[in-house]
């Protein structure tokens, strides 16, 4: 917890911008009682994902109301029940589930790893508008907590961990199951990022992001994983429309490295990726959210293969290691009813093209499908159910196939 109480400390030294010590005042705030426009500040930046928390009940504020502060986050508590396939009650990926004949079976759980606590500061420097901001999230072991995010603002510029720019998140649709769509561009990264608005609907990103790429080297030792020496670089554009619909492009670029211990040589692979992605407003009710992405050595981006070291595969050559080829794509629609009453209907699919010499058991493609009803019964508090199916298929013509039903209580501060 040393690193944790580290970065606290750092936070709140953010303060000392302000300049001498003021007299700090408190105040409760909501949506609906947007006092002195705090709500609305503090939304600022943030929140990117359906499940990244908003704004804290309470702020604090200096006198002259240069910075606002605030702390908060939620509860989330999840009944599951399982009725084979999927190890993890927080995560229904599709990559875990095992072969027909090899499943556990049934099972039921009650998870409250999806919590959040965060603390976020808001202030006017003399450099301009500063945004800090750090999260933590109850999903280690013993549910011992882990840092998600931890990122400052300033000018344009975002330093610290944080949604890759390659993700747009904001097109990913609301799911109780904390993975979602298989198939979504969905990592935190450490970066340095820098935002441009081109004018009133279109902005452009281009940042430097420290990835750690997950690759299967060659048996008997003639590749070796090493660190890397160059970050990953992703470009991304995006366009808003007054209706506050949006559709936004990225591309990346990676470079690989990794050492061919036959001729005693680092080698580098080039990785690249694609992704276009979009919220649609059909009707004043109906959103269409989608997205697609191709790439080689992308695996660490794309949620359901990204820990299967599939970003470098073994060639049949000693001591060569290629980036394969990969795609996956999603879809849904989503649908209010009511003001607080909403529905997300979603298919998702991911798939490998080649693996090069490893087992043909690993994984090929990968199917994820979720409906579900939710409802906001107060502005801090919701619920839903919701049904997930999952298919696994490997290169062997094996497959599996899970199901679950999740139950969420959510209560946000």
């Amino acid at each position: 917890m040393k690193k944790y109480t580290f970065l606290f400390l750092l936070f709140l030294g953010c303060l000392s911008l302000s300049g001498e010590a003021q007299k700090i005042n408190v105040v409760s705030v909501s949506e609906e009682n947007d006092l002195h426009n705090f709500y609305t500040m503090m939304k600022e930046a943030f929140p990117l994902a359906f499940n990244d928390p908003t704004s804290p009940r309470f702020i604090f504020f200096d006198t002259d109301k240069r910075f606002i502060f605030g702390i908060g986050g939620y509860v989330q508590v999840a009944g599951v029940y399982d009725f084979n396939g999927v190890e993890s009650y927080d995560n229904f990926t599709t990559s875990t589930i095992a072969p027909k004949g090899h499943q556990k079976g049934s099972s039921y759980g009650i998870s409250v790893g999806q919590s959040r606590l965060f603390l976020k500061l808001l202030g006017d420097t003399k450099l301009g508008r500063v945004v800090s901001y750090i999260e933590l999230e109850l999903d280690g072991p013993n549910n011992n907590p882990v840092l998600n995010q931890a990122f400052i603002q300033l000018k344009g510029f975002t330093f610290g961990k944080t949604w890759s720019t390659f993700c747009d998140m904001t097109a990913v649709p609301t799911t109780i199951d904390q993975e979602g769509p298989s198939s979504a561009v969905a990592v935190r990264q450490p970066q340095i990022r820098y935002t441009y608005p081109l004018d009133s609907n279109w902005q452009a990103m281009l940042a430097l992001e420290y990835a750690v790429p997950d690759y299967t080297n060659q048996t008997n030792g003639y590749t070796e994983s090493i660190r890397q020496r160059i970050p990953d670089i992703p470009l991304a554009i995006r366009y808003t429309a007054p209706n506050k619909s949006h559709l936004q492009a990225a591309a990346i670029l990676r470079n690989l490295y990794y050492k061919n211990n036959i001729t005693d040589k680092d080698k580098r692979v080039t990785g690249w990726g694609v992704n276009l992605s979009g919220n649609v407003k059909v009707t004043p009710a109906t959103k269409f959210l989608f997205q697609g992405v191709y790439g080689k050595g992308l695996a660490n981006y794309i949620q359901d293969i990204s820990s299967l070291g599939y970003d470098l595969v073994p060639q049949p050559t000693n001591g060569r290691l290629k980036a394969s080829a990969m795609w996956g794509m999603f879809a849904a629609i989503q649908k209010n009813w009511m003001r607080n009453l909403y529905s997300s209907l979603i298919y998702s699919y991911a798939r490998m093209e080649n693996i090069g010499t490893m087992p043909a058991d690993n994984y090929k493609y990968a199917q994820y499908a979720a409906v579900n009803l939710l409802w906001n019964f107060s502005e801090y508090g919701s619920t839903g159910v919701e049904y997930v199916f999952g298919r696994r298929n490997n290169f062997n013509q094996t497959y599996g196939n899970a199901n679950r039903i999740n139950v969420m209580v959510k209560y946000s501060f």
